[in-house]
């Protein structure tokens, strides 16, 4: 099962407790800087924001990429990602002097510049296959399908219109440097990553409340 993890449904999400934290170096092959996200709640700090997304149909699944293109049932998904996506962006805008000193770009050269995760109707998400992580020294990806955990996106897991539920984490903003001079370059994106994954059956299909409270345990 999945580890304890606080998580934010998507439709409960406040951009305004959103917070953008201090910029930090990744010790990865790229040493790209990011700008850690952080949650706060009216009785607690989430360090890392941990989202449960409604439910969507996949649309396209690419294993060799890793790239899942979701599709949501609820219109409120997209206004809700939308806004987080604006207000980080706005944060950045405000805090890239102090970070970069003389690189300043104009807030629609960052937003024209930025790399959304939405794209109109699909939220473009990576999900690595399990070979990819191993190569990577990741750990699997926490599945629940037909009534059991699995652990890695094995072949076949995803088919076209099948219905599913994603646990989302957002690490922080990725900010892209030149390699030669290690100014910033305007480009960004969001740094995710999928903790779980709820299936659903075709045959038994799990209501919000109990898919909530497997994912709670």
């Amino acid at each position: 099962m999945l580890p304890l993890e606080w998580c934010v449904p998507l439709q409960k999400l406040e951009t305004s407790k959103v917070v953008l934290g201090n910029l930090v170096t990744r010790l990865n092959r790229e040493k790209k800087p990011m700008a850690q996200i952080a949650y706060n709640d009216t009785y607690m700090r989430m360090p890392v924001l941990t989202l449960l997304l409604p439910h969507g149909c996949v649309e396209n699944y690419n294993p060799a990429s890793g790239r899942l293109d979701l599709h949501a049932d609820q219109q409120g998904f997209y206004t809700k990602i939308q806004a987080l996506q604006t207000t980080l962006l706005n944060s950045v805008f405000a805090n890239q002097q102090q970070w970069f000193g003389g690189n300043i770009f104009s807030q629609d050269e960052i937003h024209r510049l930025f790399q959304p995760i939405l794209n109109g109707t699909i939220l473009q998400l990576y999900c690595p296959s399990t070979p990819q992580e191993k190569r990577k020294g990741m750990g699997g990806i926490r599945i629940w399908k037909d009534g059991v955990w699995e652990e890695g996106v094995q072949p076949g897991l995803f088919t076209r219109g099948q219905r599913i539920r994603v646990v989302l984490q957002i690490q922080g903003i990725s900010l892209q440097v030149g390699a030669s001079d290690g100014n910033w370059t305007g480009r960004s994106r969001l740094q995710h990553r999928i903790l779980g994954i709820i299936v659903q059956s075709p045959k038994c299909l799990i209501q919000s409340s109990e898919e909530q409270s497997l994912l709670a345990k």
